[in-house]
């Protein structure tokens, strides 16, 4: 490694200080968990343990003027055998490098505490250690990672901003229907700061945020067909939030289980999303939808993974758009691939806005080819006077049968929906609205299987306030007559219109029956409408001006 790498790294480390981590203390057991910290970061030596990793990764912001972005993981294995895993990606020029090395005898933990080496002489001379016995700040860690082969590296310290994020709900979670568990925590939302090489060029981080699993248990992934699986971590925080400086973060870890290529079933041993949020409660649930709205082709391995994917936990407001940074990123271990990458998410925690990063790896893969049902078309409003009614055209069912469809609304056309319900009709009545409030909607659709496929948003519409507080709904405004009609009704505004408008009638799905415009110069006084062409049922007029919209039930005899 070259000596301005070592120079930059020590540097920026040295002038740090003062975290959340300065105000903990050890020892640290997260209340009605299973965990002790640090004794928890060190080694387990219980014979029954089969599995056991410390893993990290990290996006991270170079310097000026290029503020080029990388994703990097790096995982070390002291069980079931010595491995490192290695990856960067440059997002910039899309290029993915990976090194896995499974030189046996090299890796070394010692217990307690968390210390690492894993070393080959004149090649790789990889460290890892806490600093509380120099510094005595809690959940705090120096990486040093080389990579010969691409002339890759790091130099980084990376320091918790929460507390330790208890997977599970007590740090010990079942894993597939063959009996395996696991003992397992996460570090969200750390702030990483140091230098990274990547290609033989080095770069000084200017920000970014570093997130830590640690596992270990009598379980098997990978080469065990029953515990094929997708994981993904989620960093979320107000949009424009700087890496490693947390406004209002939620984090989320996801993982689920195939019990066989296209299921996850609805337990907590086969799925379960564990979430710490904004105000540092934590939560655990099985109960969350999580859908695939995209697939890539390895060509090289004639190979499907998961490519897109959106995470739906209704409890806590959550619609959150996933999707990768750089679609290549296949890794291979000798007994089996994986992908794993880094993410870019958008959506809505507590029903505001969010933006973040995050990393999936996906053990389970496919060896056929998935299509999720297509979008639906057609979306339709129907105004009543206390809800929308949003209806729209059925989804064509691609790879598998459509399963139903969800539903979403947002303030803003902006990309920030919010989860309302999900439905196997082909409308919803939307109650849980403000009168005085616009909005827009869209729809998606998904397969019937567990392991859901969905499709991408539909064409959102636009619903103008209801207004039924507003005098303008108050018959002193509007007179319709007579209702009800069998022929022509007489509309009359009881009240000057000061702008041009439009009216329609519309029946209860919000189709719309005869439509007109006026201007208002032309329609003082009122108008007349002829119904005689039309079903007997119920309708409403609708009057839609700048300011708003008017309306009124009629009965056509």
């Amino acid at each position: 490694m070259k000596t301005l790498f070592f120079s930059l790294a020590f540097i920026v480390i040295s002038f740090w200080g003062g975290s959340f981590a300065s105000a903990q203390s050890y020892p640290y057991s997260p209340p009605g968990s299973m965990l002790t910290f640090p004794n928890d970061d060190g080694n387990h030596t219980d014979l029954s343990i089969t599995t056991e990793w410390w893993y990290l990764n990290m996006h991270l912001i170079g310097s000026a003027p290029l503020f080029k972005e990388y994703d990097v993981m790096l995982c070390y294995f002291a069980r079931p055998a010595t491995m490192r895993i290695f990856n960067i990606a440059d997002l910039v020029s899309g290029t993915f490098h990976t090194n896995v090395n499974q030189t046996p005898f090299v890796f070394s933990q010692q217990a307690g505490h968390w210390e690492l080496t894993y070393n080959i002489p004149f090649q790789i001379n990889d460290y890892s250690h806490w600093t509380y016995p120099t510094d005595n700040e809690t959940f705090k860690y120096v990486f040093h990672a080389e990579e010969p082969v691409n002339d890759d590296g790091l130099d980084v310290m990376v320091t918790s901003n929460r507390y330790p994020l208890v997977v599970g709900g007590n740090g010990y979670v079942a894993i597939g229907g063959q009996g395996d568990s696991s003992y397992y925590y996460s570090y969200t939302n750390m702030k990483a700061e140091g230098a990274i090489r990547y290609n033989g060029v080095d770069d000084s981080i200017t920000s970014g945020i570093a997130w830590i699993d640690r596992q270990w248990g009598p379980f098997t992934v990978g080469i065990n067909s029953d515990n094929k699986y997708e994981w993904f971590c989620v960093q979320a925080d107000k949009p424009n939030t700087t890496l490693g400086i947390p406004q209002t973060p939620s984090e989320f870890n996801i993982w689920q289980i195939f019990s066989d290529s296209t299921s996850v079933p609805y337990q907590p041993q086969w799925r379960t999303v564990s979430a710490i949020y904004a105000d540092d409660t934590q939560d655990t649930s099985s109960s969350f939808f999580f859908e695939r709205t995209a697939y890539w082709l390895d060509s090289a391995n004639s190979t499907y993974y998961s490519n897109g994917w959106r995470l739906i936990e209704p409890d806590n407001g959550v619609n959150i758009d996933i999707t990768p940074t750089i679609s290549n990123q296949v890794i291979n271990v000798t007994l089996f691939k994986f992908w794993e990458g880094g993410t870019m998410l958008k959506g809505t925690v507590n029903n505001l806005p969010v933006e973040g990063v995050g990393c999936a790896e996906l053990v389970a893969a496919y060896n056929f080819q998935i299509i999720p049902p297509a979008v639906p078309s057609g979306l339709m409003l129907g105004y009543y006077f206390d809800h929308y009614l949003i209806s729209w055209t059925a989804s064509t069912p691609e790879t598998y049968p459509v399963g139903g469809y969800r539903i979403y609304r947002s303030a803003n056309n902006d990309g920030y929906w919010q989860y309302i319900a999900t439905t196997s009709d082909l409308f919803y009545n939307d109650y849980s609205v403000s009168p005085d409030s616009a909005y827009y909607y869209t729809v998606t659709s998904f397969d019937n299987q567990t392991a859901a496929s969905a499709s991408n948003y539909a064409t959102s519409a636009h619903a103008l306030p209801l207004g039924i507080n507003s005098p303008d709904n108050q018959s002193e405004f509007l007179k319709i007559y007579p209702n009800p009609a069998s022929g022509k009704i007489n509309v009359e505004f009881n009240k000057p219109i000061d702008e041009d408008f439009s009216v329609s009638i519309e029946d209860v799905c919000g189709k719309t029956i005869l439509t007109n415009n006026f201007n208002k110069k032309s329609s003082k006084a009122g108008f007349e409408i002829d119904l005689s062409a039309c079903a007997k049922g119920v309708y409403f007029v609708k009057i839609i001006r700048e300011s708003g919209v008017v309306f009124n039930k009629i009965m056509k005899e």
